[in-house]
């Protein structure tokens, strides 16, 4: 998994696109609070935080599920899974509609083929789709 993600970073950079590393490897408790997002009051959901050492969120980040499952590869011992977030101007970015390489394709839509192309699973391809995810793709 190392490699393949090492061979898919060079190409997401050789392709100018400005993707990083947003998460690997998570406890089952860094699970769990992930999964209280979007699902429970603030409060509860930063008290969740809290207690894994993550960083509070705000009123408005807590909008929307930021995951589908308290069962994550993210947690299991290989860790084969990684996802990411696209830098734009300096911060970060979901907007499924840049095209910060400005050649007319989405970026995310570049992320996935090229994940594809590296033996990768990608969210982006589910049913219920999870962009920023890449996944050691079993064959």
């Amino acid at each position: 998994m190392q490699a393949r993600i090492r061979v898919f970073e060079a190409l997401l950079e050789q392709a100018g696109l400005r993707f990083r590393r947003s998460c690997t490897k998570r406890t089952q408790a860094e699970q769990n609070a992930l999964w209280t997002r979007g699902r429970e009051p603030l409060a509860i959901v930063n008290a969740a935080y809290a207690a894994v050492g993550m960083a509070p969120i705000t009123e408005a980040e807590n909008r929307r599920p930021v995951t589908w499952t308290t069962i994550s590869i993210h947690c299991n011992e290989e860790c084969e899974a990684v996802d990411y977030y696209q830098e734009v101007e300096g911060r970060a970015s979901y907007d499924l509609k840049v095209d910060a390489d400005f050649d007319k394709i989405p970026d995310w839509n570049e992320f996935g083929t090229i994940a594809r192309g590296c033996g990768l699973e990608w969210g982006g391809d589910w049913k219920k789709k999870d962009y920023p995810h890449v996944q050691w793709k079993d064959t």
